[in-house]
């Protein structure tokens, strides 16, 4: 649709378009859309060529949409969403009956009955039919599980027995229409909610073709918002970040139960602090926060268990970070899980195989911005002299018009004691006044190597500024100065000293609440 109007889209390029949206930001190889697209033909590649020059055509002024990497394939550059399609799908929907469970007396079994229901509605709302507990209420307890589940007509139904005074749960999932085991299991040990969501992870994994009510969009002006906020995390600035919030808390009022938002607010956190918007733990806990939520709509979802594996490993759990990554990297070769994989071999110290995991993921999606931030940091935390080479490499690479790595940039060239040179790319970019956030403040440290007392003034200024804006969208946060407050101040003091210390570690290696502590003006860049 266009304004309105249907367009009609040939049979061979709506194949090839759809398999593009199917991978959208990852690269689909020429080989692969020919065998998709052509199968069993000896098909030439100028009849692709044809197709993509087609599809460019009809997106018009959106035509850049599809992105030719040279060498490798072609890629939809812009983030794609399923909506919900207005189709028979929830009248076919299984329907699942969760029995009383035996062991306990009978208002507790009744309750655990209705928190089980409860959880499973949530999850997965109209892919599955779970049997409201009053529907069975009117039949004598006990009674026939076999008679009930067949009264009911159920497609499933879990039955089970409570053991160690209610702390665990012997569970069993069957099929109704002849009574077979599908899957048993203890849960419990680590509290109901917990256990709960064992169920709820267990009932996707075992129902056939169930969909998670998580992984399809409800409306189209909530797709716009998740849209719109995906695409500000990848401009990854202090401004986007901001909006990228705005965005998706405005999908997750429009879609409640649409489970990609809750990453994407993950991701605006981590990226902010990254950039040293807010605190790490700060960071961690809210992006923890998100992905929980996610998990809990959709608990298979690739996107949600990757964000976990980071959050996982920046909470010091090495081992079980590894098992999640590798069960995420088997799943899929999109470019953000080679990226947060990165980040957790850069947490560890392991430069060389971090490396090669936001190579992997540049591979995938040459553009993405923070991949390329943090190649470079990575480079400057293992051999620097490489890392001004890197920085001016990336810029050349088609990415002069993000600020934050032009500020990278001339970071690096301030390190290693260009400072006229640094100063003079900030202000042709036109970043010398206006900068925010952690942009600012190198800023300022650029310019302290130039004219300290000059710098001492621009500070003033960027602090106005800092007060002014908000980490995120509410106001009335007991975070909101933070930027103007307890972070900036020892990092501003720190531009005074003039030692020639360096870290020992990367910043993300220390304590949660900890405060920075810089010793000078090239270790504040």
């Amino acid at each position: 649709m266009r304004d309105g109007q249907g367009i009609h889209v040939p049979p061979k390029e709506l194949h090839v378009l759809r398999l593009l949206l199917g991978s959208a930001g990852t690269v689909i190889s020429k080989d692969q859309l020919l065998d998709c697209v052509w199968p069993n033909t000896d098909a030439a590649e100028e009849s692709l060529t044809r197709c993509i020059y087609a599809l460019r055509k009809l997106l018009k002024e959106n035509k850049n949409f599809i992105a030719t990497v040279y060498g490798q394939g072609y890629r939809f550059t812009c983030p794609a969403v399923a909506l919900d399609l207005p189709c028979q799908e929830t009248a076919m929907a299984p329907s699942l009956a969760i029995l009383p469970f035996r062991g306990v007396d009978e208002t507790d079994a009744l309750d655990l009955q209705d928190a089980m229901i409860r959880q499973l509605t949530a999850a997965f709302g109209e892919a599955v039919h779970v049997i409201p507990s009053s529907l069975m209420a009117g039949y004598e307890q006990p009674t026939d599980a076999r008679r009930l589940v067949e009264q009911l007509a159920a497609d499933y139904y879990v039955s089970g027995r409570c053991t160690r005074a209610g702390e665990q749960w012997s569970i069993e999932l069957i099929r109704g229409r002849d009574h077979s085991l599908l899957h048993g299991q203890m849960l419990g040990g680590l509290g109901l909610e917990a256990s709960l969501g064992e169920l709820v992870y267990l009932v996707a994994q075992r129902l056939p073709g169930l969909r998670p009510a998580g992984d399809s969009c409800s409306s189209y002006p909530a797709v716009v918002a998740y849209l719109n906020g995906v695409c500000s995390v990848q401009r990854h600035t202090p401004d986007s970040l901001r909006d990228a919030f705005v965005q998706f808390r405005q999908c997750l009022q429009l879609s409640a139960g649409y489970a990609p938002p809750w990453c994407g607010l993950a991701d605006a956190w981590l990226g902010q602090a990254m950039i040293g918007l807010c605190y790490q733990g700060r960071a961690i806990e809210e992006a923890h926060s998100a992905i929980s939520k996610a998990l809990l709509l959709d608990p298979c979802s690739t996107a949600a268990l990757t964000r976990l594996a980071l959050l996982t490993s920046l909470r010091g759990c090495e081992d079980a970070a590894k098992v999640l990554f590798r069960r995420c990297l088997l799943a899929s070769d999109q470019a953000d899980v080679h990226y947060f994989h990165a980040w957790h071999h850069w947490f560890w110290r392991r430069n060389e195989q971090a490396a090669q995991s936001i190579d992997k993921c540049l591979r995938h999606d040459p553009s993405c911005v923070r991949a390329q931030v943090l190649r470079v940091r990575i480079a400057l935390s293992g051999r620097s002299e490489d890392a001004v080479l890197m920085a001016r490499q990336t810029l050349q690479q088609g990415a002069s018009g993000n600020p934050l790595l032009v500020i990278l940039h001339a970071v690096v060239l301030a390190y290693f004691d260009q400072h006229a040179a640094a100063w003079s790319e900030l202000e042709q970019a036109g970043l010398g006044e206006s900068a925010i956030g952690e942009q600012g403040l190198a800023a300022w440290n650029v310019l302290f190597g130039v004219n300290p007392l000059i710098a001492r003034n621009q500070y003033a200024i960027w602090l106005r500024l800092a007060r002014a804006r908000s980490v995120e969208a509410a106001p009335s946060s007991h975070w909101s100065g933070l930027m103007g407050g307890p972070v900036v101040a020892p990092l501003w003091r720190s531009l005074q000293r003039a030692t020639d210390a360096r870290p020992a570690t990367p910043a993300w290696n220390r304590p949660m609440q900890e405060l920075p502590a810089l010793e000078n003006g090239r270790l504040l860049a």
